[in-house]
């Protein structure tokens, strides 16, 4: 545990040089997008539910697995959206005229989700992946395999998270030094998953400290309900966009 705080703190130091020489490159709409997009794909549930009946499953068979299983399956997600985003990236900077597509997916998508949120629209509640997908999910007994799995959801929550990935790589993909969009792009994908890492040390020291495992089950409770939040900063931040962009 000191080991994982210490590489923390150094990624920290190394990520806050890294911002310090090109601050002038910084805006407002930017870094708020990049920290609040990231914290409400923190909490949708569709990798927050699958580790969650991942870890339960595992706890059953071997408790002792859980832990590495879990922070194996969250560096496997982390990697995933690593390559999303950077796939992302580079078709930002091969097609310019695609960030107008980006701003119109934005505020369509956006305005989706408030009127489902205001119940103006029925979202049907049948997920077809649910059942591959705990298919899956059943195949990650040890931590290569659950690294591998986590890697496989990213791809199968694209659905989810696709419209806030395209949207934060569109902001980034003009007028930022190299350096800055990873430092950037780090931040946004480590919020994101920093759940599945917080349900991880849960369920494993959720016993020994009863603080952890209550901010697993409020986790657990806001998981799913930022649909209207999603909605109102993505109609929000993809308007501000093209403003800009203009």
């Amino acid at each position: 545990m000191k080991k994982t705080i210490l590489i923390l703190f150094g990624l920290l130091s190394m990520s806050g040089r890294v911002l310090a020489e090109p601050i002038n490159e910084f805006t407002g709409l930017t870094t708020l997008s990049v920290i609040a997009l990231g914290i409400l794909n923190a909490l949708r549930p569709s990798i927050f539910l699958m580790i969650v009946f991942l870890l339960s499953m595992i706890a059953l068979i071997d408790k002792n697995k859980v832990l590495k299983v879990g922070l194996s399956f969250t560096a496997g997600a982390f990697l995933g959206y690593t390559i999303i985003a950077s796939v992302l990236m580079n078709l930002h900077g091969k097609f310019i005229g695609l960030r107008y597509f980006v701003v119109a997916f934005g505020i369509l998508v956006g305005a989706y989700k408030i009127a489902s949120s205001l119940g103006y629209v029925k979202i049907s509640p049948s997920n077809p992946l649910r059942e591959k997908s705990n298919r899956i999910l059943e195949r990650a007994t040890s931590p290569p395999s659950a690294f591998l799995v986590g890697g496989i959801m990213s791809f199968l929550s694209l659905s989810c998270v696709l419209p806030s990935y395209l949207l934060v790589t569109s902001l980034l993909s003009d007028g930022f030094s190299l350096g800055t969009r990873a430092v950037l792009l780090g931040v946004f994908i480590g919020i994101s998953v920093l759940p599945l890492a917080l349900v991880t040390l849960g369920f494993h020291y959720g016993s020994r400290y009863a603080k952890l495992g209550e901010t697993v089950n409020k986790l657990s409770k806001m998981s799913g309900r930022g649909d209207l939040a999603m909605g109102v900063i993505l109609v929000v931040v993809s308007v501000l966009y093209l403003l800009l962009l203009g």
